[in-house]
């Protein structure tokens, strides 16, 4: 497999564990996403945001776009919107990380801090999700959610589209 269709996969397969993970939670009652935990970021909404901003910090990033533009705004009590931002980012990023060859892939990359290959920081990128959608899960669980908890696993993600191809 090339770097270019593992770089795809792995990006088609964050925007679809994104879709099922907010599925679910717009399911869920308000205590559960609003609610204040201990945890990383007091919130599921708040862990959303994060998520949502991190995806838009570093399109900008990989794209050597302006990450001064971004508004990192807290929503307050937003969560549809919050929800149809982050799905918009990770759909963005499929429409954009899929069409990069592979030398743009390799291509080394600077963001505020350090330079590293493009592909580097878009496997950041969904790490990063995946490490957040882990801690949502979590803390809906010690709030009492703990019915139809989607799988967001890569390997899911492969028996998903199995099914789906022979449908």
């Amino acid at each position: 497999m090339t770097l270019k269709e593992t770089i795809s996969s792995y990006i088609r397969y964050n925007h679809w564990a994104n879709e099922r993970l907010t599925q679910w939670l717009q399911t869920s009652s308000n205590e559960v996403l609003y609610t204040e935990t201990n945890a990383s970021f007091a919130s599921i909404d708040l862990t959303l945001q994060h998520m949502k901003n991190a995806q838009f910090f570093w399109y900008e990033v990989i794209t050597e776009g302006d990450v001064k533009k971004l508004d990192e705004t807290i929503k307050v009590k937003s969560i549809e919107a919050v929800i149809e931002e982050l799905l918009r980012g990770s759909e963005k990023m499929v429409d954009t990380y899929t069409t990069f060859s592979e030398k743009q892939l390799a291509a080394d990359i600077n963001s505020p801090v350090m330079t590293r290959t493009r592909h580097d920081f878009i496997m950041h990128v969904i790490n990063h999700n995946s490490y957040h959608r882990g801690q949502i899960i979590t803390i809906a669980r010690i709030l009492g959610a703990v019915s139809n908890i989607p799988e967001t696993d890569y390997e899911t993600y492969f028996w998903d589209q199995e099914t789906k191809a022979k449908e």
